[in-house]
């Protein structure tokens, strides 16, 4: 399986928000950045260890600062392999809906589920789950609601080919402001975690 992660920096339960997205940054990093400096002491190369990672974040319904969110990551990542003088790579991102995000009413989590599918394909996400539409009730999925979640991914891809596209908020201005300044102030904070003795990853 050439393609299995094994290891993965699940920074879905640091989502707080969106005011806090920097923040979530920060820590996701330095919980990745922890990753690699527990692998390597274990004498893995860190090239082979970054190909065996993945990060699992959680997108809310604010549709800009999400695909920011998703675009600076990539950046930090970049950031931080270069610092271990690791070969720059970009991390695969898997993406899933914040819980708050879900409603009580199938209907409108049903439109939720296109925009906050389209941010998380514009941002870049590699991989992406989609709720069924009555998740937030704590019922099972009906095959209702599971082929509408499926197919949203189907509209994206087959419809509006948004797979054909590796960047498609680049060019923007506004998109590249706001991951901008996400990059930065996430990268302030990360390097003050880092001063502090890092993030601290049982096991």
């Amino acid at each position: 399986m050439p393609h299995f992660r094994i290891v993965e920096v699940d920074a879905r339960r640091l989502h707080s928000g969106v005011e806090r997205t920097s923040q979530e940054l920060a820590y996701t990093i330095a919980k990745g950045s922890e990753y690699l400096a527990q692998l390597a002491e274990r004498g893995v190369n860190l090239g082979i260890a970054n190909q065996q990672m993945q990060f699992a974040v959680a997108i809310s319904t604010s549709y800009f600062v999400e695909i920011a969110k998703i675009r600076a990551l990539k950046i930090l990542w970049l950031n931080v392999l270069e610092a271990y003088g690791a070969t720059p790579q970009f991390p695969f991102i898997e993406v899933h809906f914040a819980p708050e995000s879900q409603d009580n009413n199938p209907n409108t989590n049903m439109i939720r589920a296109a925009t906050q599918a389209l941010s998380a394909v514009v941002g870049g996400a590699d991989r992406l789950y989609i709720l069924p539409a009555n998740a937030a009730l704590g019922e099972s999925s009906t095959s209702f609601t599971r082929r509408i979640a499926r197919n949203v991914q189907h509209l994206l891809q087959m419809e509006s080919h948004t797979d054909k596209v590796s960047d498609a908020g680049a060019g923007s201005y506004y998109i590249e402001k706001l991951t901008n300044i996400l990059a930065e102030k996430a990268w302030a904070k990360f390097q003050e975690i880092e001063a502090q003795g890092g993030y601290l990853v049982a096991g």
